[in-house]
């Protein structure tokens, strides 16, 4: 629990120690080649599962949501700079430091931002005022589906009743914002299928009683 928001957290010093020698001894046993690969598939791996495994927290208080987008503005830091670290910047030659890239590729740096920048909004959506989380959903997260809505109302802790009346807000009709808001669940697996099938089953619905309004109209001229 955060009662405030401070430096970064312990875990994230802990991340630091653990990646940074991590990476660049990587970098001194693999070939040049592979070496990018390597650091785009360890940032990806990384940021998928530390977005699952917030999406799968009980809730998180408004303050402990600031405390994280820190940690994560910290990591975030750190992951955009992994393709430049050596595996000894101390004791490499002067030759080949001035040869060095400080700077990660293009196409590395647009996908970590990407990744960061969902585990972000996630975040901040969680931290927005409940009368606000509608318009600042639509308004910042472009993009952004009824999976994204209901786990950032898991997250917030809401009752089935809020969820529902959000879920209007949004624009789903009373009775599949109901059903929505019934299927609280945190797992972002859980939450697509049980959508879909709530979809699914508005739209057999919707399909039924457009095919029923058409019978009806072609009965009234025979």
């Amino acid at each position: 629990v955060f009662a405030e928001v401070g430096e970064e957290s312990d875990y994230v010093r802990d991340m630091h120690k653990e990646i940074q020698p991590y990476v660049s001894t990587a970098r001194g046993l693999i070939p040049k080649s592979y070496f990018q690969t390597f650091c785009d598939k360890f940032a990806l791996g990384f940021t998928t599962t530390f977005y699952d495994s917030l999406v799968r927290l009980k809730s998180i208080s408004e303050p402990g949501s600031q405390q994280l987008l820190l940690d994560v503005y910290n990591l975030k830091t750190l992951f955009l700079k992994l393709p430049v670290l050596e595996k000894s910047t101390a004791s490499a030659p002067a030759a080949r430091k001035a040869t060095m890239s400080t700077i990660a590729p293009a196409m590395y740096t647009k996908m970590v931002q990407k990744q960061f920048k969902k585990i972000e909004l996630l975040l901040k959506m969680t931290a927005t005022p409940v009368n606000l989380l509608i318009d600042v959903l639509k308004d910042q997260w472009h993009g952004g589906t009824l999976n994204d809505l209901q786990q950032v109302m898991s997250l917030k802790g809401l009752q089935r009743s809020q969820q529902a009346k959000l879920f209007e807000k949004y624009g789903l009709d009373p009775v599949t914002a109901r059903k929505g808001a019934a299927s609280k669940v945190t797992s972002g697996t859980i939450v697509s299928e049980k959508f879909q099938a709530v979809q699914d089953s508005a739209s057999r619905v919707d399909m039924s009683q457009m095919k029923q309004r058409v019978n009806d109209f072609r009965n009234a001229f025979r």
